[in-house]
């Protein structure tokens, strides 16, 4: 029985427009994704773009610009089906991401956000979804694992958790429904 679901947050909850960004904003937004602390890649900001830039709000500007919720309402939708079970993000990504997750996402109906900056893993290496089910307390085959990311989806079944490879057409509570109506 599904206890949890995990979305990832790029490519399955939020798309990028195609907008364009500032020579600095590039380099930067090139190293979103799997980082293992947030140290590790203001370090790697600062020899791209130098030590004087406003990294952080810089950040805080890409990805308000950068990232568009893909469907409405997901959680509130999920949470009117299944109101026992926790809703969580878990993604490879900075922990800066979060300024957007707060302002983006109802996240009152969120059980967590993990980010791999903050944890130390990342996907699609084994420890990361350990640390979910460790901290959930959950067996993998209570988790659902939405990703968009193939190696990400295979990592997760490789230990037993249920997955749906996510398409940028889909819609994301009906796929869900689909699956839980299938078990």
């Amino acid at each position: 029985m599904i206890k949890v679901i995990a979305f990832d947050l790029i490519g399955v909850l939020v798309g990028e427009r195609q907008i364009e960004l500032t020579s600095d904003e590039d380099k930067l937004e090139r190293l979103f994704g799997p980082n293992k602390s947030d140290s590790e890649f203001l370090l790697c900001a600062q020899q791209k773009i130098g030590d004087d830039k406003p990294i952080v709000d810089m950040i805080n500007d890409i990805t308000s610009k950068l990232y568009k919720v893909r469907q409405d309402n997901v959680f509130e939708r999920l949470k009117e089906n299944y109101p026992n079970i926790r809703l969580i993000i878990a993604t490879n990504h900075i922990s800066f991401v979060k300024n957007f997750i707060n302002k983006s996402f109802n996240i009152k109906l969120l059980d967590d956000i993990i980010i791999s900056a903050d944890i130390g893993k990342i996907k699609p290496n084994l420890d990361f979804y350990e640390y979910i089910l460790d901290k959930l307390n959950i067996e993998a085959s209570e988790l659902l694992f939405l990703d968009d990311n193939m190696e990400n989806i295979n990592g997760a079944s490789s230990m037993g958790i249920n997955t749906i490879k996510v398409d940028a057409t889909m819609d994301l509570v009906e796929e869900i429904n689909k699956y839980m109506t299938s078990k």
